[in-house]
């Protein structure tokens, strides 16, 4: 069973709650009943303890739920109170006075939030399906599809307001809005990440570390208070210091609490060796509760021997629905009811190199030179193999970005060899020109084109990150939360902030979240270089199920909309299956497959 809400509002009429969720714990709801105003939250408000300084007037008595706490917040500071929360959270506030909703998600959209206006009501859920549903024939949005087969990066959630359904909306990350009886929707605030960055200076790197430490502990608490929390533990650096930091501030509690830790285990070559990490984690002692599963057994694409759960849009990540599922379900039957992971650290810890580009649009050829030197010294890799894609390429006009021939072409690409940002050869041609395709992937790259690169890749990372598929789909309807520390707005802001210097070192993974672990992590995790991919669990997971595969798309139903040439499709899969085009060429291949699973699901549903 989904878990979420939704709100109805009619005119002249208060509006209706319902909350579809067995795990209260997730859900909460809180209503005065002399004003008639009322609360329905899912998800976690954070930082508290800040609050009753804050927000005094709201603090008078100890709340029963995180919605009486933004109930009693609404109350008295109305909606400049709703702008300051903290957490990983979707709301709905209802003001009886002025017969109006507000709806707001936290800047990470930890959990979707939609609405519509339909017969002179309103609705808001959290379940785009539902909504959906309410309506007398719910038409996809086609161009919404194009969209997301043309987004080359990974995410969970495009960064529109279009929503898979012409009709419904979606509510963007950190975007209050204002719904009246009328039909009237209004933004009065947004979070605005580069008000939230601004460059700390002259900042000694000693004090930069105890910083950074300090905020990431306090992300860590933030989502282990009162609950029984587990972490995934894959012995990579990232997940190795949630684990670290969470096992010491539970030894450090008046009664302790053991901390489950979730990890894969592989006899596949290319990840066997990773399990002697994790168990340098685990060896330091401490209150650990270990659990292993087999990793062999949670191959890519295994879609056809476990059912792919409800969802509302296609998810381009579905084919590590094995690998996601395995985890949640243990964490399930070991009663557990938040899961820790180390997801967004690459994005606030590590710089991406594009300062490069920056120095290159400025005139300065000859530092940027000596930097690009510096990386393929440190990684062993040629001058050539840094310096053009993180220099040359990023300047070079949207229109020629991938090549002359697919210029031609019109945005073209040709198998195997796809760019990022090329329409993939089995893509209709009507449907590409009619919905702009190629267009779609050149306003992509001039975001990233912008001034400076860096800081426009580091924005558009933010907007990636936004949502969590495991946690909507997989954990929410067990009554688990899925938390994200590295991506606690705090930290963030804080990291971006800094010089750039202490989060980029050529030759130093991870450099600002290496130094402020030292001493807490096992040395060699803390210092390693590489860690194993997992390219061998997506090469033999296709391998295996390229059959099942080819029968979905075979039998689908997908030719409706006009999007696939299915045997070019079908050839491009048999020939990634045998190893033909790279990990990049083979993900739009994946997005490709998830936007035909979703749709064979939503016929199957209706």
């Amino acid at each position: 069973m989904r878990t979420g809400f939704e709100v109805i509002l009619e005119a002249t009429k208060k509006a209706e709650f319902h909350i579809f969720s067995s795990a209260t714990s997730l859900v909460t709801f809180a209503q005065d009943s002399a004003t008639e105003m009322a609360v329905v939250l899912m998800g976690r408000i954070y930082y508290q303890d800040d609050w009753e300084t804050l927000f005094p007037q709201a603090f008078q008595h100890n709340f029963a739920s995180d919605a009486a706490l933004v109930l009693a917040i609404f109350q008295n500071y109305g909606a400049q109170g709703l702008e300051k929360l903290e957490g990983e959270f979707a709301l709905v506030v209802f003001d009886r006075k002025e017969s109006c909703l507000f709806a707001l998600r936290d800047p990470l959209g930890s959990f979707p939030l939609y609405w519509m206006h339909h017969n002179q009501t309103t609705w808001v859920s959290t379940n785009l399906q539902l909504l959906a549903q309410q309506l007398p024939q719910a038409a996809i949005n086609r161009d919404f599809l194009g969209s997301f087969l043309m987004f080359p990066y990974a995410f969970v959630e495009l960064a529109t307001e279009k929503t898979a359904f012409e009709e419904i909306h979606r509510i963007l990350p950190s975007n209050l809005l204002v719904f009246t009886p009328d039909r009237r929707t209004t933004k009065i605030w947004s979070w605005d990440w580069m008000n939230q960055i601004q460059p700390i200076e002259n900042i000694a790197p000693q004090e930069a570390n105890l910083q950074f430490i300090d905020i990431f502990r306090q992300a860590v608490k933030q989502r282990i208070q009162d609950e029984k929390t587990a972490s995934h533990l894959s012995g990579g650096m990232d997940s190795s210091s949630i684990v670290c930091i969470a096992r010491d501030l539970l030894a450090a509690e008046t009664f302790p609490r053991k901390l489950t830790t979730l990890s894969l285990v592989y006899q596949m070559r290319s990840l066997a060796g990773e399990t002697d990490y994790i168990q340098m984690v685990v060896n330091q002692g401490g209150t650990i509760e270990p659990h292993y599963m087999d990793g062999d057994a949670a191959l890519d694409f295994e879609w056809f021997t476990k059912e792919i759960p409800a969802h509302d849009e296609p998810y381009p990540g579905l084919f590590h629905l094995a690998m996601e599922k395995v985890l949640v379900d243990v964490a399930a039957q070991l009663g557990v009811t938040a899961i820790m992971s180390g997801g967004g650290a690459e994005l606030i810890v590590e710089g991406n190199r594009l300062r490069l580009a920056d120095l290159m649009r400025q005139g300065h050829w000859h530092k940027a030179l000596l930097e690009a030197r510096q990386w393929a010294n440190a990684k062993n890799q040629s001058l050539w193999s840094i310096l053009y894609p993180f220099g040359i390429e990023p300047l070079i006009l949207p229109l020629l970005r991938e090549g002359l021939p697919t210029f031609i072409r019109r945005g073209y690409g040709r198998w195997p060899k796809l760019g990022s940002f090329t329409v993939p050869p089995w893509v209709l041609p009507d449907f590409a020109k009619q919905h702009d395709m190629w267009g779609k992937a050149l306003k992509t790259i001039r975001e990233i084109n912008r001034y400076s690169v860096e800081q426009s890749l580091n924005l558009l990372g933010l907007r990636a990150s936004a949502g969590n598929w495991a946690a909507w789909y997989l954990a929410a309807p067990l009554g688990i939360r899925i938390c994200q520390p590295f991506l606690d707005p705090r930290l963030i802001t804080y990291c971006l902030s800094l010089p750039r210097e202490l989060r980029e070192i050529p030759g130093v993974s991870k450099p600002l979240l290496q130094v402020a672990m030292d001493g807490i992590l096992p040395e060699p995790i803390r210092t390693r270089q590489f860690k194993g991919n997992f390219n061998e669990v997506y090469w033999q997971g296709l391998a295996k199920n390229l059959p099942n595969l080819e029968e979905m798309v075979n039998q689908s139903r997908i030719d409706e909309l006009g999007i696939f040439d299915k045997q070019q499709l079908i050839q491009a899969m048999r020939q990634h299956a045998i190893g033909i085009g790279d990990v990049r060429s083979g993900s739009r291949i994946s997005s490709s497959l998830a936007a035909i699973a979703w749709f064979d699901q939503m016929k199957a549903a209706s």
